[in-house]
């Protein structure tokens, strides 16, 4: 008898010590759920993807209230972003609060399409469209792309035209230009800075690229086309043909009493520290 009655007891102590672990994980599971329940989440670094949307696509399965769960899984697990970011970035600011930091793709031109405007980024991908007009976005003018479909690539008839239009806006991002468009026609690639057209034909270079700062800072006040299509890195001259106020232009062909524009503007602005010809001289016309 005192033996069962010792088995019984250490029976019951076995039930009461699963029990008591039992409710003490369910203590600790519950407790944890309401520390870490998400109440905020605060997001920064996007200036075109609406909140609502980051957040939105941080919530769609079942654990995401818990602030530990995102943590984890935007660190270390597989997981979705938003199309228009390049990359997102989560910690925890309290138990309840998590903070994500984004970053976009950057926006390198748009299109206009009447009732609004799609922008895309270096790949061609349409990444945001707006019926508001963007500061420091050059608009694309001269070629066909259709209908746009946001997060799709725009569909140019010619790759090579296509390819050419991305190169350029590219490099008029990296070299921090403001053109007010971007032009495809006379089978040439046009920039237009105001009453200046740089043109640029179908090779695009760094080193064109490179040269058209300096010069349209000289250029204020004037308006013509600065002649770059055939400019290549060995060349030391580059043309610039005024326009008269009548409409009409000066004469195309140098001479020895053009006036010469010489480049004493630092590489500041280059993204390489130069820009490509330490000395330019750019024949030019009207004064």
């Amino acid at each position: 008898m005192a033996k069962k009655r010792r088995r019984r007891r250490k029976k019951n102590h076995r039930v009461y010590a699963l029990v008591t672990l039992v409710l003490a994980i369910a203590i600790i599971v519950i407790g944890f759920g309401l520390l870490f329940y998400v109440q905020k989440i605060e997001v920064s670094g996007n200036d075109y993807t609406e909140n609502e949307m980051i957040t939105e696509s941080m919530q769609k399965d079942t654990l995401s209230f818990n602030s530990v769960y995102l943590l984890v899984k935007y660190r270390f697990l597989k997981h979705d972003t938003p199309k228009s970011l390049d990359s997102m970035k989560v910690s925890l600011k309290s138990p309840w609060t998590v903070k994500v930091t984004v970053k976009e793709k950057t926006i390198i031109g748009y299109l206009d399409e009447g009732s609004e405007y799609a922008y895309f980024d270096k790949d061609g991908k349409i990444v945001h469209k707006s019926t508001e007009l963007r500061d420091g976005v050059p608009g694309i003018e001269g070629i066909d792309a259709g209908s746009t479909k946001l997060y799709q690539k725009i569909k140019v008839k010619s790759h090579k035209l296509q390819q050419a239009i991305l190169n350029v806006a590219v490099e008029v991002k990296n070299y921090n230009l403001t053109p007010d468009r971007i032009v495809y026609e006379d089978d040439g690639i046009n920039l237009y800075f105001g009453a200046i057209c740089v043109q640029l034909g179908t090779d695009i270079t760094t080193e064109k690229m490179a040269q058209i700062s300096p010069i349209i800072a000289k250029l204020k006040g004037k308006s013509g086309v600065l002649h770059l299509e055939y400019y290549e890195n060995d060349s030391n001259v580059i043309t610039f043909s005024e326009e008269e106020a009548d409409g009409s232009s000066e004469d195309d062909t140098t001479s020895e009493d053009d006036a010469t524009l010489e480049d004493d503007t630092t590489s500041e602005d280059s993204p390489d520290g130069s820009y490509g010809t330490s000395d330019f001289q750019g024949t030019y016309y009207g004064e």
